[in-house]
């Protein structure tokens, strides 16, 4: 979906209110189901009636274009609009999780010969291709008219909030990640050898220790790379910290509090796990 923004007014470093780059990630998969008060069978079947075998369209509202010809043609046109029209909601994809959604005429969903949809628009020789008028939607970008219209809205903040918080820490571990390892001091050789004496002290490991030993120097890189990444992340935090102002468009991580154990490892328990033993369940 386009995103407008004024000319006049467009987001800079300081401002805080939207995120300087442009979103890409799609809302859907962001989506909180828990929002939901029924499931997506329970709603489609809320067009039943009593005591008759047909189904018809369960009303609401969805996030459509108002131009049909490019909304289907190229939906992320930047000179598209879109808006909260009403619908009929006809149809539920278990496989895509999408919804079909046919636009409303004077609050009526008809064919093109001016007949009402029943039963999704499905017939005995099959589904009718698409028409103009309906369209595949995500359930946050549909509401239902039976719903509270109030808890739709947080599902949609929730679900923008979580994108904007992912695309940031993307853009994070991306920063981290393009730094430059020149200059840094690297891991130890002497503390890659105590990790690769404890890791072949593993009596699984011994037996397969010719195959262990082939991948070893492409573990040891690996570690290195982790180290050096470890080392630039850690200044670039600090950098982004001291400097709030200057790098306000950077979202760092949550910190996670480390969990203390309530006892320490004993030496004897330490000695069983290195020789592969465990630790005793009595």
């Amino acid at each position: 979906m386009p995103r407008h923004y004024d000319p006049d007014n467009m987001p800079t470093i300081k401002d805080k209110k939207d995120l300087l780059f442009p979103i890409y990630l799609p809302l859907k998969i962001f989506d909180n189901e828990d929002y939901d008060c029924r499931t997506p069978e329970e709603w489609i079947s809320l067009g039943l009636e009593p005591g008759s075998h047909d189904r018809k369209p369960v009303p609401g509202k969805a996030l459509l274009p108002t131009d049909d010809v490019f909304g289907h043609e190229d939906p992320k046109n930047p000179k598209l609009i879109y808006q909260w029209i009403d619908v009929g909601v006809l149809d539920y994809d278990k496989e895509t999780k999408l919804y079909l959604v046919h636009k409303t005429d004077n609050g009526m969903v008809r064919n093109e010969e001016g007949r009402p949809i029943l039963n999704g628009g499905i017939t005995p020789e099959g589904r009718a291709p698409l028409l103009p008028c309906q369209y595949w939607v995500p359930r946050v970008c549909l509401l239902f008219l039976a719903e509270d219209p109030r808890v739709f809205a947080q599902r949609v903040v929730s679900a923008d909030n979580l994108r904007k918080k992912t695309q940031a820490l993307l853009l994070y571990h991306l920063y981290v990640d393009c730094m430059p390892t020149d200059g840094l001091n690297s891991i130890s050789e002497k503390s890659l050898q105590e990790m690769s004496l404890l890791a072949m002290h593993i009596p699984k490991l011994r037996k397969e220790e010719k195959r262990i030993l082939d991948c070893m120097c492409c573990l040891e890189k690996e570690v290195r790379l982790d180290y050096e990444r470890t080392m630039n992340k850690i200044n670039f935090d600090r950098i982004v910290t001291s400097k709030p102002e200057m790098f306000s468009y950077v979202t760092l991580p949550d910190k996670e509090e480390e969990k203390v154990p309530e006892k320490g490892m004993g030496h004897s328990e330490a000695v069983g796990i290195q020789h592969g033993y465990g630790t005793s369940c009595l």
